[in-house]
């Protein structure tokens, strides 16, 4: 899983439709200290709920779904939790 913060939203008329009905949120991949990693974004289906400038929990959704489940073959990426807070221990 990666850190993450949604900056956007993706808008597609058309879809597959294994992907109808579900949100696409543009995410930016985030260090421990909150600040984008420039130039690492993806598109991730969004399961939770979050939105504009949330960070998130970006998973692969191979690793999150069973091995054998055909059912969204094409959810690369999901975001499958909303940070409320990041503590560092020193």
């Amino acid at each position: 899983m990666i850190l993450a913060k949604v900056i956007g939203r993706v808008i597609s008329n058309q879809k597959t439709p294994d992907l109808m009905g579900a949100k696409l949120l543009l995410v930016s991949k985030i260090d421990e200290f909150q600040n984008l990693k420039e130039g690492i974004t993806y598109v991730a289906v969004d399961k939770v709920g979050a939105g504009q400038g949330d960070i998130v929990l970006v998973g692969d959704s191979a690793t999150n779904e069973r091995k054998d489940s055909y059912q969204e073959p094409y959810q690369d990426m999901s975001i499958v939790a909303i940070v409320e807070n990041i503590q560092l221990d020193n």
